[in-house]
């Protein structure tokens, strides 16, 4: 004798159902909390050492080899919306990031020196933010400080402040610009202070999960540039060229002998690298 399902039963299957539908959507619930919750934190840690990263190597590779004036390094206090916006200037001596054409070999290289400068502008699409853009030109020439193709670093930066400091001292005097052709030299060591904010994703949901949900963030970094390299060129003890010897060149206080010039590896100090971005623009002198 045929009979179907009771009542009875069928609540009960329906029951074990949605139980089984409930814990299944809770797990993917939480599965997706996570995942959002792990991008959070990777961009905590990453975006912001990024970017200060990629301004210390350009700093490691600051060139002080034959500088015409001094003109090699200038740093200039700016605001813009009420927040710090510094721009900085400088020539670096290592591999540029934008190839040059050479008609008359008919090949592309990337040049050894170049000119790089870190500056900002308002974000045009979210006025609330500003963009940060590396500039580089491979044309070394008397105007170092302007022109080049600018790339963009990031587009979400808070504020960025970058203070010198002339001379190691107990209570270190730190300054808001510097230019090495009005004082012949080189800071003592560089702090760069950056705020910026990420995008975060379903914060709400991450809240409880490694404080995930955390937007604005803020990050510094000291850059010391050592004594012998600031010695070499405030005295402009220095060749034209890297590993050509000077006959006339004096040797540097505390060495051996007069060595050659580590600009490239001559800092130290913390580590973090910057960031993606891939659009050029113009920007006035």
């Amino acid at each position: 004798m045929n009979r179907g399902f009771t009542l009875l039963e069928v609540m009960i299957s329906l029951a074990i159902m949605g139980m089984v539908m409930a814990t299944v959507m809770e797990t993917v619930d939480q599965t997706r909390s996570a995942v959002d919750a792990i991008h959070n934190v990777m961009e905590t840690e990453n975006t912001g050492p990024r970017i200060l990263q990629t301004i210390r190597r350009d700093l490691e590779a600051l060139a002080i080899y034959d500088a015409a004036e001094y003109k090699v390094f200038k740093g200039v206090n700016q605001t813009q919306m009420g927040a710090e916006a510094d721009r900085i200037d400088l020539i670096v001596r290592k591999q540029g990031t934008v190839p040059v054409d050479l008609p008359t070999r008919n090949e592309t290289v990337f040049a050894p020196f170049n000119e790089v400068g870190y500056r900002l502008r308002q974000n045009p699409l979210r006025p609330d933010f500003l963009e940060l853009y590396r500039r580089e030109d491979s044309l070394v020439d008397q105007d170092p400080f302007r022109d080049g193709t600018f790339t963009l670093v990031y587009d979400r930066i808070i504020s960025l402040d970058i203070r010198y400091a002339e001379e190691p001292e107990s209570q270190i005097v730190w300054l808001d610009s510097w230019d090495s052709y009005e004082r012949e030299g080189l800071p003592y060591a560089i702090e760069i202070y950056l705020e910026i904010e990420i995008q975060p994703r379903r914060s709400l949901e991450s809240l409880n999960i490694l404080g995930a949900n955390l937007a604005r963030l803020e990050y510094t970094d000291v850059i010391h540039i050592p004594e012998e390299t600031r010695w070499r060129f405030r005295n402009r003890i220095h060749p034209g060229l890297p590993g050509a010897t000077d006959p006339n060149a004096q040797q540097v206080p505390g060495q051996d002998g007069a060595g050659t010039d580590g600009a490239p590896n001559a800092l130290n100090g913390t580590t973090g690298s910057g960031a993606d971005g891939a659009s050029s623009i113009g920007f006035g002198g």
